[in-house]
């Protein structure tokens, strides 16, 4: 009998959320490890509807309602071959202008947020960090995504 195939990549939906000053909107989960924070998002059940439900997985960590934009970065995460971990398909969009002064309102997993200049994405978010600068430089140069290449954060259409 051959071998199993291996799982597919788990899909992450995320949103980009910009206040006037350009900070990127971050949370973070209460079982992430400490000072560790990622866009707020979604990983959606079989039967949802993939990017389409971000906005309202946004609603309910933060209580803003947002209208989902363009892609702005994908970033295929490689399984752990020692785990069997599946891989994660991350497709960052952008959802908007907050206000500056719009109260944020944590949903159920998170505890913390913070609104980071992009300078600051890579000492806060891990291996986010990648993702959350290049959907940032594609969001302020106007660039599309290349969906060619799947095994790192590229720079077009959704796929």
């Amino acid at each position: 009998m051959p071998p199993l195939p291996p799982p597919r990549p788990q899909t992450v939906y995320s949103g980009v959320l910009l206040n006037p000053r350009d900070a990127v909107l971050v949370v973070h989960h209460k079982d992430a490890p400490g000072g560790v924070y990622d866009l707020p998002g979604v990983t959606p059940d079989a039967d949802d509807n993939g990017w389409i439900g971000l906005a309202a997985a946004i609603k309910t960590a933060t209580g803003l309602e947002v209208t989902v934009g363009r892609l702005l970065a994908t970033e295929l995460t490689p399984a752990d071959p020692q785990t069997g971990t599946p891989a994660h398909r991350h497709r960052v969009r952008y959802c908007g202008l907050v206000p500056q002064h719009r109260r944020i309102i944590l949903g159920d997993g998170l505890d913390h947020y913070r609104w980071l200049a992009a300078d600051a994405v890579a000492e806060h978010c891990g291996t986010a960090a990648r993702r959350i600068q290049h959907a940032l430089t594609v969001h302020s140069s106007g660039g599309k995504v290349d969906l060619r290449d799947l095994s790192s954060v590229t720079s077009g259409a959704e796929v």
